[in-house]
């Protein structure tokens, strides 16, 4: 789609997103169409998109796990962004529901394979943050993917991603963003519920290290790698300021004013929660951004969680009045 729109200095792109309508995703699509981009989204239902779809967004109905409900029907494109993921809430995992959600993920991704290989286009793929440092250890993107915890759902994806690497197709991008917060999604519908009932807790001292990165800077991310299309690179996205978890749980608090979260010992977790949970809300993976930053030109609205949450509290405490008023 090589035109230029007024006011555009970028190519303009055809964009296939898959997730288009998770917490991320709307994000991103909004900031692809304000770039001019056509952007067309895979969702199990058109009423669900609808909001998108009034916008300019063009929709294909159809199940990710079920591809021959929807391949036929999609039109050429110039790029795939997937940042697909099963839905995993806050609580114990039965081995069931791992098995389950591991299997939702491996489908997740091979279709994502699947549909920039039909269309002959890169693929831009979501994989995450999941290292394992230790101390002020600091990982960039020459570390190697370690599975623990629920980053164990993907660990059947990583010999599709090997092959993808050696045959070269589709050229590839892969993008590890780091929790992501922001007014909406599983932060504001849980730790931002649990921490304004006296619910959260931080596990044990809470001294590892998380990395996070707010939603909007996140999906700007996503924009710059669609300028510049650096096929074969995979970029670590957090913000500049590592933090711990007590950090960024105390500072939450001071920004809802309440009390700052009680720890709970890490072996009642276990007990309580399971290994999987243990594991995830206990690593310790300190990350750099310098390549994201250095290579992509990516600069960062909010630069640290200093700076995102309190507008994020914000947005969310706005959002509830307003709701209320309407009531």
């Amino acid at each position: 789609m090589l035109t230029f729109g007024e006011g555009f200095s970028e190519v303009l792109m055809r964009v296939f997103v898959i997730g288009g309508t998770g917490f991320l995703g709307t994000h991103l699509i909004l900031k692809l169409q304000k770039q001019g981009h056509e952007v067309t989204i895979l969702t199990r239902s058109r009423e669900k998109a609808s909001d998108l779809e009034s916008l300019g967004t063009k929709v294909v109905v159809g199940d990710l796990l079920q591809p021959e409900s929807f391949m036929p029907a999609l039109s050429p494109q110039d790029a795939v962004i997937s940042v697909a993921m099963p839905d995993i809430r806050p609580g114990r995992i039965s081995s069931k529901r791992f098995k389950i959600l591991r299997n939702q993920t491996t489908s997740y991704f091979s279709t994502s394979i699947a549909i920039a290989e039909k269309l002959s286009c890169p693929l831009i793929l979501t994989l995450g943050t999941s290292f394992r440092t230790i101390g002020e250890e600091v990982a960039d993107e020459s570390w190697p993917i370690e599975r623990f915890g629920m980053t164990k759902i993907g660990e059947l994806v990583d010999p599709f991603i090997s092959e993808v690497i050696r045959r070269g197709s589709p050229p590839l991008i892969q993008m590890l963003p780091g929790e992501i917060y922001g007014p909406g999604g599983l932060f504001r519908n849980f730790m931002y519920e649990w921490m304004k009932k006296g619910r959260y807790r931080v596990i044990g001292p809470g001294k590892n290290y998380i990395p996070r990165i707010h939603v909007r800077d996140c999906a700007q991310a996503y924009v710059e790698v669609l300028k510049k299309m650096p096929l074969g690179e995979r970029f670590i996205i957090a913000d500049d300021g590592p933090c711990t978890q007590r950090e960024f749980s105390d500072f939450m608090a001071d920004c809802m004013n309440v009390p700052k979260p009680k720890s709970v010992p890490g072996f009642i977790i276990r007990i309580v929660m399971g290994k999987l949970i243990y594991e995830t809300v206990t690593m310790n993976c300190r990350v750099s951004n310098a390549k994201a930053k250095e290579y992509l030109g990516w600069k960062l609205k909010f630069p640290t969680y200093r700076e995102g949450l309190p507008t994020t509290i914000g947005e969310i405490e706005n959002r509830a009045v307003q709701m209320r008023a309407h009531s």
